[in-house]
């Protein structure tokens, strides 16, 4: 599953938490560069919870 639809799926009020929870600055950025700065495992937990 690429990013696009990652993004799709997901608001930006769901991928706060992940993204807090990974150090990674929400203020100011679009969803979309969110979840590039994710890693891996963020991305893999994303993944993971909605199949």
């Amino acid at each position: 599953m690429d990013i696009e639809e990652i993004a799709r799926m997901y608001s930006i009020r769901e991928l706060k938490p992940v993204a807090k929870k990974y150090a990674i600055a929400t203020r100011c950025v679009k969803k979309i560069d969110i979840l590039k700065a994710f890693p891996p495992e963020a991305l893999a937990e994303l993944t993971g919870e909605r199949q």
